[in-house]
């Protein structure tokens, strides 16, 4: 059986699936994110990730891959020289990243968000850049994104996805190239690899532990950031709709047709055709454990199981922490609560606050998709539906980026060759549940 793979490598776990020719998936695997303390080791990434396709493999039974395709983590990176690391990644939530804020300060705009599509900050990839040594720098010849390194030792081809250039903070949107003045302070900028589209075709797959399940013309193919790629799911089955990923953080994303900025969102590329992605990140993973931390864990659990209905919010009972801000903390209004009423108020007001995103993301949207693992809570999506006012369509699939990568890689040409972006087959994504409002 031809057989597709696609990866999300993610902060926290690293996922694969396989799928055939119809986009079906027929086995997945999982596992944790390889790293050395904090960082990141890009080898042994590849390592974990080629062991899990042939775990995958080995489930279907006789299969021939044909092609891969990886999505992740959108700000870390590796200095390369004779294509392989010199050394880990210091991922985007590393502190180190917050000491370089100073030396980043005079390169700010007020329109970062117009001219790079995000603003500059400690997770952008520039600040890690801004970490390197020139000793460094010296024994390496070139960078390379963790996401996008499985590709270079593959294919021998170093690339950077179109979707992960525009998270670093130096790429220019509008003239869709390096701006000089961000990169040249930290690395030569012929140390950056070409950009290039989502979907297109990297070169030929070459791997030993891959090659018993080798067809001859299995290729790798450009993914991106994870979000975009997920989304891009959604994208193809219903035009324009937004998906809220719900996850370590909650990140909503929407395709739109225009280059025009869209007020507190990143922007990049668009995965498919013209246009471009917008995305909004929130904290939801911390800020629910924050709770939990103020001894309310069963109180906040009956809430997301359905069994504690919140009542109407009359006023913010918390300030969230924010992304990579600080620690949240509760307001005047939390302490006439109880504690069935704090956490219920608390766990609503989260709710609230991605549904606004949503509204100012998709203002004319008619329903909502869902995914990732709080999806899978029965009150919290209960919130999020009478939040919004619209229905919110769970997926049946947990995997989103995962199956948006293996649907990149899944072309319709039966021979895509170097350089050419694939037209990728419209399988659609099962809806598992819908949660009305």
């Amino acid at each position: 059986m031809d057989v597709w793979a696609g990866a999300d490598l993610g902060s926290t776990n690293v996922k694969v699936l396989l799928t055939d020719g119809a986009g079906t998936v027929l086995a997945r695997a999982s596992r944790p994110t390889p790293r050395i303390g904090l960082r990141t080791d890009a080898d042994a990434l590849v390592d974990a990730l080629e062991e899990m396709i042939v775990q995958a493999a080995r489930a279907v039974g006789d299969v021939r891959l044909r092609g891969a395709c990886v999505a992740g983590i959108g700000e870390d990176g590796v200095l390369h020289a004779a294509g392989r690391p010199l050394g880990p990644a210091t991922p985007w939530f590393d502190p180190a990243r917050r000491a370089v804020l100073d030396r980043l300060a005079a390169m700010r705009h007020h329109d970062d968000r117009s001219r790079y599509g995000v603003e500059l900050d400690a997770a952008r990839t520039v600040a890690a850049w801004a970490l390197l040594t020139p000793a460094e720098l010296a024994a390496a010849t070139g960078w390379v994104a963790c996401t996008d390194y499985p590709a270079l030792r593959w294919t021998g081809r170093a690339v950077m996805s179109s979707s992960l250039a525009a998270r670093t903070g130096a790429w220019l949107r509008a003239d869709a190239e390096w701006d000089p003045e961000r990169v040249t302070p930290f690395l030569p900028l012929d140390y950056l690899p070409p950009v290039v589209p989502a979907g297109a075709v990297i070169g030929e797959l070459r791997s030993t532990r891959l090659s018993p399940l080798l067809g001859s013309d299995a290729v790798v193919v450009a993914g991106g950031h994870d979000h975009p790629v997920a989304a891009s799911v959604i994208q193809r089955q219903d035009p324009g709709a937004p998906l809220d990923s719900m996850g370590t953080a909650e990140v909503i994303v929407r395709s739109v047709t225009t280059r025009t900025q869209i007020l507190g969102a990143d922007l990049s590329p668009a995965i498919f055709g013209a246009g471009t992605t917008a995305l909004i990140v929130l904290e939801l993973d911390r800020n629910m454990s924050w709770l939990r931390s103020c001894g309310l864990s069963a109180e906040v659990d009956a809430v997301l199981s359905g069994d504690l209905q919140p009542g109407a919010l009359s006023a913010p009972v918390f300030v969230p922490g924010a992304e990579g801000g600080g620690t949240p903390t509760w307001t005047a209004a939390a302490d006439r609560l109880t504690a069935e009423q704090r956490a219920a108020a608390a766990v609503r007001q989260l709710a609230t606050a991605g549904a606004d995103k949503v509204r100012k993301l998709a203002p004319d949207a008619q329903a909502v998709y869902g995914a990732g693992g709080w999806a899978r809570a029965p009150g919290w999506m209960h919130l999020k539906a009478v939040a919004m006012g619209l229905p919110y369509r769970v997926l049946a699939e947990p995997e989103l980026a995962a199956l948006g990568a293996a649907q990149l890689a899944l072309p319709e040409s039966t021979a895509p060759v170097a350089g050419q972006v694939v037209t990728p087959a419209r399988p659609e994504a099962r809806t598992a549940k819908v949660w009305m409002p």
